[in-house]
Formats: C-alpha cells, structure tokens, sequence
C-alpha cells in the first residue's frame, strides 16, 4: 500500500475486525492494491451450496442466476471442494481450454460482462472460504496485480482470522439457509461401462475421489462413516488391482481415451 489514504483504509480494516463492517473494509483495502471494475463476495463449502454475501456494481438477477443454475459450473467452487487451498487464484490458473468454452466462461461471465476475474480466497470457518473476487469487464488483469496481491495475502489472511476468532459460533455472513451443494460440473463424469466390475454404490464413491472430495466430504455426501469409505476403497483397488489414489486416477484417463 502506497500514500496516506492507503494507510488510512489498512487502519479502518484493523478497527473493524469483528464488526459487521469487517468484510467492506477489508474490500476496501484490497481495492487500493489491485483496482477492480465491480466486486463479488461469496461463500463457500466442501459440502454446502455457496452462499452469496454481498457485491459492488454487480446485477441482482446475475447473483439469482449464479445460485440457481452457474454456481455448479463456478471453477472456483470446484477449486474449493478439490484442494481447500486459500490464497490468491487468478481465473486464467483455474481455466483450460474446456473450461474457457464451458457455461461459467463463456456463458456466465460473459452475461455478466466480466472478463477476468481473481479471487481472494480466505478460511472461514468449519469447511467454509469466504471468496472477495475482484472482476474486471474492460481488460484483464496483469501479472504484476497478481503478484502484489499475492504479496499482501499474509495481511488479508490474519485480518479475517482476527475477525472469525471473535466471532460467535453461531455467527453467519449470510442470512441464507446452507443448503446442500452439487458437485461440480467441471469434474469428470463416470459411465457405468468405464469399471463393470465396480457395484453402483463403489463408481459413486469413485467420482467424488476423481472429482477431488476428501474422505469426509465422500463421508458425508453418502452418509457414511469415514471408516467405511476406508473399507470401500480398499475393496475398489482389491477389485481394480491397484493400491493407490494416483493408480486410480491413471486408470481413469487410460480407461477414458478413445480407442
């Protein structure tokens, strides 16, 4: 942060840690890193729809859309449910050649007029990330953005874990109900024909691993204990004659390829 006025904003942010002004500060703050055209913030879960918190310069009926229909398509939420990973995540790191073609990209983001975007991805709680994501509608944002924001990531961080530790559990950012989430559509999708030998209920179990799910996550989108996702994976790879994940994941792309 440069001059007075940033200086300024970085205090605002400190004072209202804990306070219902703790997420508009924080943007604040952010905005006179890297400038952005308009600003969303969501949440997300592991195992939760994403929740909508708040914008700036954003459309009401996109925020409708996104949670009725895009949010399955929304690469950072698959981001989210696949590594739990916080930081910086520039779109262009998330988006391949597929997913530039696919209904976030070209369909979503392109009704919504934004052209790139990056979110700021910070812990929040249980398996939840509160997203600020920074769009811009006119022209990208370049390298050197990213690597400021990605260096004042530390900041951001520490702030929102001041802020979440003195919170009540009880506490939520969104009135919304936390309602149950789909997976992804951006992960793959497996045909019954692809591992005969595996029973309905085990290819479940298999595409939520290959679409990134931890065993909680598979635990609980099946209702199962982890322990029992433990025995039916053993079973899967006694069954596929192989031992690990990654022999999983190999065996998918050579069972997928055309022949």
């Amino acid at each position: 942060m440069r001059g007075e006025n940033a200086w300024q904003t970085f205090a605002a942010a400190i004072s209202a840690t804990g306070t219902d002004d703790h997420v508009d500060r924080l943007i604040d703050m952010i905005g006179t890193i890297v400038s952005p055209d308009l600003i969303t913030v969501t949440r997300y879960s592991a195992t939760r729809r994403p929740e909508f918190v708040k914008h700036r310069g954003y459309s009401e009926a996109m925020v409708a859309r996104y949670l009725e229909t895009y949010y399955v398509f929304d690469p950072f939420y698959a981001h989210w449910r696949g590594e739990r990973r916080t930081g910086i995540v520039p779109l262009k790191s998330l988006a391949g050649d597929r997913m530039k073609r696919g209904r976030y990209i070209a369909e979503f983001l392109a009704q919504s007029e934004i052209c790139d975007e990056i979110g700021v991805l910070l812990e929040d709680g249980d398996d939840w990330c509160l997203g600020i994501f920074l769009d811009r509608s006119r022209q990208p944002f370049r390298d050197a953005d990213i690597d400021l924001l990605r260096e004042r990531f530390p900041v951001f961080a520490a702030l929102h874990a001041l802020d979440t530790r003195t919170r009540q559990p009880s506490y939520r950012r969104s009135a919304a109900p936390a309602l149950p989430g789909a997976v992804p559509a951006n992960g793959p999708v497996l045909s019954a024909a692809l591992w005969p030998e595996l029973s309905a209920r085990e290819m479940e179990l298999v595409e939520l691993v290959l679409n990134g799910h931890p065993t909680a996550t598979v635990a609980a989108r099946l209702g199962i204990a982890p322990g029992t996702v433990k025995n039916h994976r053993a079973r899967i790879y006694e069954k596929l004659d192989i031992t690990t994940e990654r022999e999983l994941f190999l065996q998918f792309f050579q069972r997928s390829q055309p022949h």
